[in-house]
C-alpha cells in the first residue's frame, strides 16, 4: 500500500514548529524476459540476423520510484512536489542519465487560476510524466518498446509549465524550457541557459474529456540549440503537430492519432545523429555524396550545413478491451518520413515505418499483475542519387516478452 509519511520523518527534525504535511512514497518494479530478432538487410543486399535473449525492465510500467506531497494554503491554493527516480529493476543502475530524479522533479502553485509549476517535466507527446497527453490518443500511451516510430518530445530541464482549470471539458497546457538537457555542452549543439544558443522547447495542448469520448490536440517547437557557431539544424525549428483521441464503448476503447512533423532529428525508426549513410563497401553511395557531406564514410546529420531535419507524418490506431479477467491492448503505427536539404540537390532520403503489437495484462492483485506480449516493426530507408541510382536499408524486428509488475 502507499505509505503515508510525515515530513518530520523524512527530512528530520527540524527546529521551531514541525510541519504536518504529508509525504507519500509511491512506485512500481517491472522485471520479465524478452526475446528480440533482428534482422538488417544492407544497401547490398546483404542480411545480416542478430537474436537476444534476456532478462529486461519496464516493458508495461517502467520502474520508479518517488516523493510527493502537498500543502493546503487555504482560501482555494495549494503548493506540492513531486519528485520521481527512474532505475532499471533487472540491475538496480539508475536511469535518466543518472540523475537522482530523472523522471520528475517539479514545484506547483495551484489555485483557481489553475497551475503552474517548475522544474524537470516531460513534454506533452513525451508519454512521461504529468503532462503527457498521448494517453489521450494512443492504446500504449507512447508504443510499445520497439514498435512506435513516431516523433516525439522527451523530458527537458528548466522547465515552467502553466495548465487552466478544466472548463466545459477543456483544459489547456503550456510549457517552455529555457534548455533542454543542463547537461549539454556547446559541443552538443547547445549553449548557456538563458541564451539563444541553449536548445529550448515549447508547446501548447488542448485536452477535451466528455463522457466516454476524449480527445487531445498539441503543438511542439524545438529551437535547436549552437555551439556558438553552428547550430544543431541550420536556421530551420522542429515542430510537432497531433491530434486524437478515444472514444470508450464499455466493451472496447478505440484510440486513434495522427500527427505531422518537420525538422525533426529522429522519427521513422531513422536517427539523424550519427548516422552511416555510406558504407566504404557501397561506391555508390560514396561516390554520390562526396562534396555534399564533409565526411561521407560517416556522416553526422546534426550540425550539417545542408540538412533541414525530418519531415513527414505518423498514423495509429489502437483498442483496448477487457478479456477475460485481465486487459487486452492492440496497436498499429505507421510513419512516413523524409529528410530536407539546403544544397543537396538530387539527393533523396525517405524513410518508411510500420509495426503492429499487442499485449496481454492479467492481475493478480489490485497492485500486481502479469503481462505478455508480442510485436512486429520494420523500417526501411530509401536512398537516391540523382544520375547514379538507388539503395535502401531495411530492418526488420521481431518482439516478444513477459514480466511481473509491482506498484506501491
Amino acid at each position: 500500500m502507499k505509505k503515508s509519511l510525515t515530513a518530520l520523518a523524512v527530512l528530520g527534525v527540524f527546529a521551531g514548529s514541525a510541519m504536518a504535511a504529508d509525504v507519500t512514497l509511491y512506485g512500481a518494479i517491472d522485471t520479465g524476459l524478452e526475446y528480440i530478432h533482428n534482422k538488417t538487410t544492407d544497401f547490398a543486399g546483404d542480411s545480416v540476423k542478430e537474436d537476444k535473449f534476456d532478462m529486461q525492465n519496464g516493458w508495461d510500467t517502467p520502474s520508479r520510484w518517488g516523493l510527493k506531497g502537498s500543502e493546503d494554503l487555504g482560501n482555494g491554493y495549494k503548493v506540492s512536489f513531486k519528485l520521481e527516480s527512474g532505475f532499471s529493476s533487472d540491475d538496480g543502475t539508475m536511469n535518466q542519465s543518472g540523475r537522482l530524479f530523472g523522471r520528475e522533479a517539479g514545484l506547483t502553485l495551484s489555485g483557481p487560476f489553475g497551475s503552474v509549476a517548475f522544474g524537470r517535466f516531460g513534454g506533452i507527446s513525451s508519454s512521461a510524466g504529468t503532462y503527457d497527453m498521448l494517453g489521450y490518443v494512443e492504446s500504449f500511451d507512447g508504443g510499445d518498446g520497439d514498435v512506435w516510430g513516431f516523433a516525439a518530445s522527451d523530458r527537458y530541464d528548466n522547465m515552467v509549465v502553466y495548465q487552466t482549470p478544466r472548463f466545459a471539458g477543456l483544459q489547456a497546457t503550456v510549457q517552455y524550457s529555457f534548455k533542454t538537457d543542463t547537461n549539454e555542452k556547446a559541443a552538443d549543439f547547445s549553449g548557456a541557459e538563458g541564451t539563444s544558443d541553449a536548445q529550448r522547447y515549447a508547446s501548447i495542448g488542448l485536452s477535451g474529456e466528455y463522457g466516454p469520448a476524449q480527445f487531445a490536440i498539441g503543438y511542439e517547437l524545438t529551437k535547436y540549440g549552437s555551439d556558438g557557431t553552428n547550430r544543431k539544424i541550420t536556421k530551420d525549428d522542429g515542430h510537432l503537430v497531433f491530434v486524437g483521441g478515444n472514444y470508450d464503448l464499455e466493451v472496447v476503447q478505440l484510440f486513434a492519432e495522427a500527427q505531422y512533423f518537420k525538422g525533426q532529428t529522429a522519427a521513422a525508426g531513422f536517427d539523424a545523429t550519427g548516422v552511416d549513410l555510406n558504407p566504404t563497401n557501397n561506391n555508390l553511395l560514396h561516390n554520390a555524396l562526396v562534396g555534399v557531406f564533409a565526411d561521407p564514410n560517416d556522416v553526422d546529420l546534426s550540425g550539417d550545413e545542408d540538412f533541414k531535419g525530418l519531415k513527414g507524418y505518423g498514423l495509429h490506431v489502437g483498442a483496448v478491451a477487457p478479456l477475460g479477467s485481465g486487459t487486452l491492448t492492440a496497436g498499429l503505427y505507421y510513419v512516413d518520413g523524409s529528410a530536407e536539404f539546403r544544397n543537396a540537390d538530387g539527393l533523396d532520403i525517405d524513410t518508411k515505418f510500420w509495426g503492429v503489437s499487442a499485449r496481454y495484462n492479467y492481475p493478480l492483485s489490485e497492485r500486481t499483475s502479469l503481462y505478455v506480449g508480442a510485436g512486429y516493426a520494420q523500417s526501411k530507408l530509401d536512398i537516391s542519387v540523382e544520375g547514379e541510382g538507388s539503395a535502401d536499408i531495411k530492418n526488420d524486428t521481431i518482439q516478444t516478452y513477459c514480466g511481473l509488475v509491482h506498484t506501491f
